[in-house]
This record gives structure tokens, sequence and C-alpha cells, in this order.
């Protein structure tokens, strides 16, 4: 479990994050939604152990930022994206820390084709990385932190790039990963997909937390629409799955 006490961080003389007291359930799939510039990705370098902080944050019962062991993945909204490395190079960076770069294993070899066929990037492994669509490199990026085989998965809009049809591929994949007891926790901006795959939903607006709950009840809660100004609408579709839907404005 992931234990968030009393968290504040302040940059630039503002308080980014504020008074953040939650839990996050291992091996659930947890997402943080709300507006931009609520702190969802300051929230997630945190948890990273990357963002200094007051209060506390502990995995396992350890501060994140003293745990050097920890396994974790982290998909970033906006990578960092290096020059001259192919696809099938870039995706093999997630075996680094078990095997050392340029010691790749058999074991660690195939498991990164398998995660290329499974990201639909196997025709592409030789391809540079630079030269990828927006598309092409979110799955990039995905597959190198499928690969990693962590214990805690962590997404800044993982969909953002994506159209509709890799959207649900790519978090389908991610879903999985919950067999194996990882824990996932993710922004979104589309909250419908939100509901879909999380267990639990956290609702976030200027830096602190308005809700924590389960996704069936975080989505038809007050304070979901209130985080949004009210500018939005749930849905029920027969099936009984929510669809959120932003208002269109009068005129």
């Amino acid at each position: 479990m992931i234990k968030v006490t009393d968290l504040a961080i302040r940059l630039g003389g503002r308080d980014i994050l504020r008074d953040i007291n939650i839990e996050i359930q291992t091996g659930k799939w947890t997402c943080l939604v709300g507006p931009n510039g609520a702190g969802k990705t300051t929230f997630l370098k945190a948890l990273l152990g990357l963002q200094p902080y007051s209060g506390s944050i502990t995995d396992g019962e350890k501060e994140v930022f003293k745990n050097h062991d920890r396994n974790v993945a982290f998909v970033p909204q906006h990578p960092q994206i290096p020059i001259g490395m192919s696809v099938s190079e870039y995706v093999m960076l997630g075996r680094s820390k078990r095997d050392g770069w340029g010691n790749e294993s058999s074991k660690s070899r195939n498991l990164v084709a398998d995660i290329l066929k499974l990201t639909e990037l196997f025709g592409m492994q030789r391809q540079f990385v630079s030269n990828l669509s927006g598309g092409e490199m979110q799955r990039a990026l995905i597959a190198r932190a499928l690969v990693q085989e962590p214990t805690l998965i962590l997404l800044d809009e993982p969909t953002s790039a994506l159209d509709l049809h890799h959207q649900i591929s790519v978090l389908n994949n991610i879903e999985l990963l919950k067999e194996r007891g990882v824990t996932i926790i993710s922004t979104m901006h589309d909250i419908t997909l939100a509901a879909m795959y999380a267990e639990q939903i956290v609702v976030m607006q200027e830096g602190k937390v308005l809700l924590t709950g389960t996704s069936d009840y975080v989505i038809h809660s007050p304070e979901l629409k209130s985080a949004f100004e009210n500018r939005i609408n749930v849905y029920t579709l027969e099936s009984g799955r929510p669809v959120i839907v932003a208002k269109k404005e009068a005129r």
C-alpha cells in the first residue's frame, strides 16, 4: 500500500499540492482526474520519488525518496526523445536495471520481441524513435515500461497521443499488469476511460484532493462536477457504463 500523509509541495512561491491524505491500494488501478493545473503530474512525480515534498509518502512502509530498490516504471506525457536510438534499443532500456546495458539476456530479448508485438511496434523495431509519430512514440514509451516488469507503474496521460483503437489496446495491455499484482497509477483527461479501467478515482482541484473512492461512486458525485465547474454531464448507457461529456456552452 502507498500511504500519503499531509503531502504538500511548494514551487516558485506557489502551493502546488497541499493537505493530501490518501491511501492507494496495492495491485489496483488508481486514476487522478481534474482540470489542468490541478497538480496531477506533480503528484505523480512525488509518488515516483523525484519531486521534493513535505509530509510523507510511504510505499511498503518506506519513504519513497529513500527507497532506491523499488522497481517503478514511469511513462511521462512529454518524454525526452533520444537521437540515433532504434525502437528496439529504446524499449530494451526497460531491461537495463536487471541485465545492465548491452548485456541483455535471451529472456529479455524474447520479452522485448513479445512486447513489441503486443504494442504493434514489431515491424518498426529498426526505426529511429526520433522518427516516430506521436502515437507511435507513446506506444514505445509504454512498451519500455512493460518490459521493465515493474511492481508499480505511473502513467501521465498515457492515451493523449493515441487514436481510439490504440487507446483501448494500450489500456487493455496495461490492465493485464494487475493480474501480476502490479499497482497502476495514472492521470487521464478522458474521465470515461478512467471509469472504464480504474477501480479508484482521485478528484483533484487546485492542488487539493476533493474526493477519492470507487470509480462508480466518484463518477456520480457532485465533487467531480464541482472540480470541472459543473461543465460536464454524466450519462449512463444501457450496459450500465457511464459516459462523461462536456456541456456545450450556450452562446
